[in-house]
């Protein structure tokens, strides 16, 4: 056997079990560290067998260097950092996160050199389907669950729906560590099966699968974002159909289960609920204002771990005192505050190098983590640091763009809006790009699309 296809088969096996690296019960830097290990050593191994990488390694090994010079760079610049709080900044960390961020690339680059078949591609997709979704959906249903907005078992079911319960004690992410990452794996796999139901129409199990537990966990993205995603999918394809002027898929018409399925249970559904929640919360507080000072906050909006703990008031009265005084209830959220409390470091170090190249990811990390990509990697590194670090979903992003209007065919459509989801959903929940958890497997996922 030659040592491609052993080399194939561990990379299969790491690929089926990487699931299991989301679960909380393995949330740790071990794991962290032994997937960054095998990235390495397959990388290294695939340009030492294959030519052609080891021809074009030349041009990832250039993009490390500049990584590592930007790290350098970063650190002598935010040794003399000027801060109201205790200051922190870790080279160790700064260096790890920059590791995982360039973990996607690495791995991205082996798996096209690796080459694997498109029946091992989809036997892996749908392997991590049937893992994600059936250990939401089982655990759900047996009540064992964690909550996707604590680390809390759940008290009801997707049974239990009809009585509308509080979200918070019916919304479930089965033992994964962070709901949102769960929703944009499963949108990203929705997003590749839809593809697989017209290829073969009893791949919609697998649709049916993802949809059922995407409602269950209950999150903006999961629930409204899964059911947009397939609606636009199944609309799309009749435009390039009409525009193209091929035949019918009649396939295309399985589409329309998860959709009903999801249209029925979504009014029902832990996400509803929290709309309800969150609109009766805030008509109860139109009609019970009180004026809005530090000695008289909304716990509700301005929870106090943000100044005892996150940025304490102890070391910077005047941002908490005009922050209550200023905002508006209704205009206050957690990514909110968040991004206020950096905004006032960067404005207490009063450096104008700090737009090129961030303040660094230790020391906000440190404070307050906005979840909120692309903003977050902003604040953290800057518009250099960020073009450099990101440049990879921008080139993704450009490719497949041209690559639609090129081409203007379903499959492109479906390869786009992968791209374009996985980066919209960053954005909007944050918690993705720094972690292996979600980008390993979007790598993989856009590995056979990549030419």
């Amino acid at each position: 056997m030659k040592y491609q296809d052993i080399l194939k088969k561990i990379t299969i096996i790491f690929l089926i079990l990487f699931p299991l690296s989301g679960l909380s019960f393995f949330h740790h830097n071990l794991t962290n560290l032994f997937i960054v290990l095998f990235i390495f050593f397959l990388f290294i191994s695939i340009i030492f067998i294959n030519k052609k990488a080891l021809k074009y390694s030349k041009y990832l090994f250039l993009y490390y260097i500049i990584c590592f010079l930007y790290l350098i760079i970063n650190y002598f610049l935010n040794k003399n950092f000027i801060s109201l709080i205790p200051d922190y900044y870790s080279f160790y960390k700064e260096s790890l996160t920059i590791i995982k961020l360039i973990m996607p690339i690495t791995f991205l680059y082996s798996l096209y050199f690796l080459n694997l078949k498109q029946k091992e591609y989809i036997f892996i997709v749908k392997i991590w389907t049937i893992i994600i979704s059936l250990s939401i959906i089982i655990t759900n249903i047996f009540k064992i669950s964690l909550s996707s907005y604590s680390n809390d078992i759940i008290t009801y079911n997707i049974f239990s729906w009809y009585k509308n319960p509080s979200y918070l004690l019916s919304a479930s992410k089965g033992f994964f560590t962070y709901a949102n990452q769960v929703a944009l794996i499963l949108l990203c796999l929705l997003i590749v099966m839809t593809k697989e139901v017209l290829i073969k129409k009893n791949n919609i199990i697998y649709l049916i699968l993802i949809m059922l537990s995407m409602l269950m966990l209950g999150t903006r993205l999961s629930s409204l974002g899964g059911l947009l995603t397939l609606i636009c999918l199944f609309i799309f394809y009749f435009i390039i159909i009409f525009i193209k002027k091929e035949k019918i898929n009649n396939n295309i018409y399985f589409l329309l289960i998860p959709i009903i399925l999801s249209i029925l249970l979504i009014p029902i559904s832990p996400f509803n609920n929290r709309i309800k929640e969150i609109n009766e919360y805030q008509e109860y507080e139109k009609d019970h204002q009180e004026e809005n000072i530090l000695n008289d906050y909304n716990p509700n909006y301005l929870p106090s771990y943000f100044f005892e703990e996150y940025y304490s008031i102890e070391y910077d009265p005047e941002f908490w005192v005009n922050f209550t005084k200023e905002t508006k209830n209704k205009n206050i959220n957690y990514r909110y505050i968040e991004q206020k409390i950096i905004e006032r470091m960067i404005e207490i170090n009063n450096k104008k190098r700090t737009i090129f190249f961030g303040i660094s990811n230790s020391r906000i990390q440190n404070v307050v983590n906005l979840e909120r990509d692309f903003l977050m990697q902003y604040y953290a590194y800057g518009l250099i640091g960020s073009f450099i670090l990101l440049i990879n979903y921008l080139i993704l992003l450009i490719k497949y763009s041209y690559y639609f209007v090129k081409k203007q065919d379903y499959d492109e459509f479906i390869n786009l809006t992968l791209v374009c989801l996985f980066i919209f959903g960053s954005i909007l929940t944050g918690n993705i790009l720094f972690s292996l958890f979600p980008t390993i497997i979007f790598s993989f996922l856009i590995s056979k699309k990549v030419a």
